[in-house]
């Protein structure tokens, strides 16, 4: 006579069990997951924009000469905004003295393209490094993404000594 045991798997019953506990935990975890990745995409554009006035900071220094960060669309010129968000440029300022507009040196030193996401980002519409590494006037910007929530939105301050800082604030 042949025993039979019982055949090894799991039961229709255990398998929804188990996928409803999945779907909880899920739920729980992805409102966790959308804020971190917003988080971390503020602070990453952030510190693009502060990866640049450093540039512009250091070219001075070494050049110099004066050395500006601007917004710009076509990456040759400078728009007369103060929108940052359709992208940046350092360049080379040829400008005749600090009060004068700027004249940019072409090719730029570098130049980014427009935040990706919907993100604001306001602030002056030049930021002007002169050879001694210190600006011709502190700026303020304000950074915000899409969604916003608690405190991932971000002020980035350049001070007279040339010096970007970021800080978390709330949207």
């Amino acid at each position: 006579m042949v025993q039979r045991g019982r055949a090894a798997g799991f039961t229709l019953i255990e398998l929804m069990v188990a996928l409803v506990v999945a779907a909880i935990i899920a739920s729980m975890a992805v409102p966790g997951f959308r804020d971190m990745i917003q988080n971390n995409r503020a602070a990453t554009q952030s510190n693009e924009l502060v990866t640049a006035f450093s540039l512009a900071r250091s070219e001075a220094v070494k050049r110099g000469a004066r050395v500006s960060v601007c917004p710009t669309t076509d990456q040759a010129s400078c728009t007369d905004n103060t929108d940052w968000a359709v992208g940046w440029m350092v360049f080379v300022d040829l400008a005749a003295n600090d009060g004068a507009g700027p004249v940019v040196q072409l090719p730029p030193l570098r130049a980014w393209d427009a935040l990706r996401g919907n993100a604001t980002l306001r602030g002056p519409t030049l930021v002007r490094f002169r050879p001694l590494g210190d600006v011709t006037a502190p700026a303020a910007f304000q950074h915000r993404v899409p969604g916003c929530v608690g405190d991932q939105g971000r002020d980035i301050n350049v001070n007279m000594a040339g010096r970007p800082a970021v800080m978390r604030v709330p949207c």
